[in-house]
């Protein structure tokens, strides 16, 4: 059998390429660094995902996902369906933090509208602090002719880093 020899520059460039690919990175090549939890993971809970009581005249379903920036802050974005047109869509969005035992409204809550809508989305920024656990808490509402009617969400948590 006939050894094959690879050459040594090969061998090293194989190396290099493999280590940036197995190497969890962000921008630039910078490794990634997680946050340690400051508590105790929350349970975890079941949740209905956008699904309001069935028997609204207008209010038929709305949803909600956090987003860490890296940066001690989150981005919250919403959207909110109603079953037709309405003269005013939206949701209220608040920043819920984990104590360790329990969830907190942290911060000011932030309502966003829409006008003559049955489709609304949006989303709003909002502060955190590395090493804990967030989510958002929303309210979402139509009000039509008179009527209104709301129904609550919340997002899965995320570690704020």
């Amino acid at each position: 059998m006939k050894k094959t020899r690879i050459p040594s520059k090969s061998i090293f460039a194989f190396i290099i390429t493999l280590s940036f690919i197995l190497v969890p990175t962000t921008s630039f090549g910078a490794v990634a660094q997680r946050q340690t939890p400051l508590t105790s993971p929350p349970p975890t809970e079941i949740r209905m995902q956008g699904f309001f009581e069935s028997n609204n005249k207008y209010l038929d379903q709305g949803d909600v996902s956090i987003k860490d920036n890296l940066d001690q802050t989150v981005t919250i974005t919403v959207s909110t369906v109603s079953k037709s047109t309405v003269s005013s869509i939206g949701a209220t969005i608040y920043l819920q933090k984990y104590t360790g035992s329990t969830w907190i409204d942290v911060g000011p809550a932030t309502t966003i509208t829409g006008s003559n809508k049955w489709y609304f989305t949006g989303e709003a920024k909002k502060t955190t602090t590395k090493g804990y656990y967030f989510r958002a808490r929303t309210v979402h509402w139509v009000s039509n002719n008179g009527t209104y009617e709301q129904g609550e969400i919340t997002s899965d948590y995320i570690l704020a880093n």
